[in-house]
């Protein structure tokens, strides 16, 4: 054994230059700091309690499925922030081509040699999954029993006698989660982060249907920077740190902004959510096919032979006179708008699906057209899906109460026209055409007025009363 090296002037045993050494002793330490890589951007971490205040319909990764392991899932709720980034955020770029690359390296894109992976993480823990109700929709009030609370807005889960196929399972309010979100990125992305999630708890929600109200939200715990005190500009400016609705100096394309765009709220207040739902849905259900109000300033007649009155069989709007122009179906029911073609309704979104009522027991109009689908076109492409730039919804309040909304988001229609399906050549007509040349409104609220957005907030706000947060 070799002997312990000595201190040659005390001959007294040293420890070995080789032993370990205590660690110094610090003050203190500086701050951890969470990365997602190696020499990445540091982690800013965004947490907030929710909950589900109208009933959740799809949200799953299939057609008329709702979850029930996954019960609100990632991938869904990524989708609906990146819709609320954009329509934030796209009137700030110049390009579709500098728009796609500023999202795409906030929120992720397929993967390249130069990566793709999302800024963005996702975690949401569930705390209470409310019931499923799979019974069916009830358009109206009969001696079945009364209506489906929303009806209007869940009808796409109806069961189908002649398919045999049974109602689409929804999920009934009550569900609470916390949302986390880790972002990898610098304080202005964290801003847009939060303002995206802002927007989307305000403005939409969870699911399908969130444009007609499905699976709005509410914020549980610290509302603190999350809501406004009141549904106001000052108040949502105040909220998100600048002024949402300010209109660009550019024209919108095809992605919906909130710049730009118009807000009506209702103007009472109430904790009820589901009650405030349904009075945005009627708001936009009196618009399309109700019965109030003096002949000629409501969009339906209803015929004194019915002893459902809710269920008018006469139109004010032109479409159907129009088919019935198109189909040379004008003996039964003589129309009261000319044969120029015009689709005002698909404003509202499309494709617009319909049938006409052919029982000889209501007033003999047996020869009417068969069932129709309203599209669109683009040279010679048909397409059937358009999203509804308009939302109607319980907006919520920091307060804990809610205010219906009726929120018309700033976007252009697409290059192409309105078509009745297996009649193109025919029925062709411009998006936004209200009125036809040569022919006379019967409902009173597309007189003279330049666009349906336009046409709706006007009949909205003289017939409600509501406040024009937005013009």
């Amino acid at each position: 054994m070799s002997n312990p090296v000595k201190d040659r002037a005390s001959d007294v045993p040293q420890v070995a230059d080789s032993a370990p050494r205590p660690a110094p002793a610090y003050e203190s330490l500086p701050a951890q700091k969470m990365r997602m890589a190696r020499g990445g951007a540091e982690v800013r971490t965004i947490d907030v309690c929710l909950e589900v205040v109208t009933p959740i319909l799809g949200g799953s990764s299939q057609t008329r499925k709702v979850d029930e392991i996954d019960v609100i899932r990632a991938p869904t709720v990524r989708g609906h922030l990146r819709f609320w980034w954009r329509a934030l955020y796209a009137p700030t770029c110049a390009t579709a081509a500098e728009l796609y690359e500023r999202e795409s390296r906030l929120w992720g894109r397929a993967a390249t040699d130069e990566g793709g992976r999302s800024a963005v993480e996702i975690q949401i823990d569930v705390s209470k999954a409310a019931a499923l109700d799979t019974s069916d929709i009830q358009l109206y009030s009969s001696k079945q029993g009364e209506a489906t609370p929303g009806a209007y807005a869940l009808w796409p889960a109806r069961a189908e006698k002649k398919t045999d196929k049974p109602a689409a399972p929804r999920r009934k309010p009550g569900t609470r989660c916390r949302l986390t979100l880790k972002v990898a990125g610098t304080e202005e992305q964290e801003a847009e982060v939060r303002n995206a999630l802002r927007a989307w708890i305000l403005f939409g929600g969870y699911g399908s249907r969130t444009r007609r109200g499905l699976g709005s939200l509410k914020v549980i715990g610290d509302v603190d920077g999350w809501l406004p005190a009141a549904a106001t500009r000052d108040g949502l400016t105040n909220l998100f740190g600048l002024d949402i609705f300010a209109k660009p100096e550019r024209k919108p394309g095809d992605v919906p902004w909130l710049g730009g765009a118009s807000l009506h709220v209702g103007r009472r207040a109430d904790p009820d959510a589901q009650k405030v739902w349904t009075t945005a849905l009627d708001w936009l259900k009196e618009f399309r096919q109700g019965t109030s109000g003096n002949p000629g300033h409501r969009a339906r007649e209803p015929d004194p032979t019915k002893t459902q009155p809710q269920r008018p069989s006469i139109s004010n709007w032109p479409e159907a006179d129009k088919i019935r122009h198109i189909k040379q179906k004008t003996k039964s029911h003589k129309p009261r708008h000319n044969a120029t073609p015009a689709w005002p309704r698909a404003g509202f979104g499309l494709p617009i699906i319909g049938q006409f009522q052919k029982s000889a027991r209501d007033g003999g109009y047996h020869d009417e057209p068969d069932g129709f689908e309203l599209r669109w076109r683009c040279g010679d492409t048909e397409h059937d899906r358009l999203a509804s730039p308009l939302i109607v919804k319980a907006l919520p309040l920091a307060n804990g109460t809610f205010v219906p909304c009726a929120l018309w988001l700033n976007r252009a229609y697409p290059r192409g026209e309105v078509i009745l399906h297996g009649e193109a050549q025919k029925s062709a007509a411009p998006f936004d055409r209200l009125v036809a040349p040569e022919d006379t409104p019967r409902f009173s609220a597309l007189e003279n007025q330049p666009s349906l957005r336009r046409a709706f907030l006007n009949w909205l706000h003289t017939n409600y009363q509501t406040t024009v947060v937005a013009p």
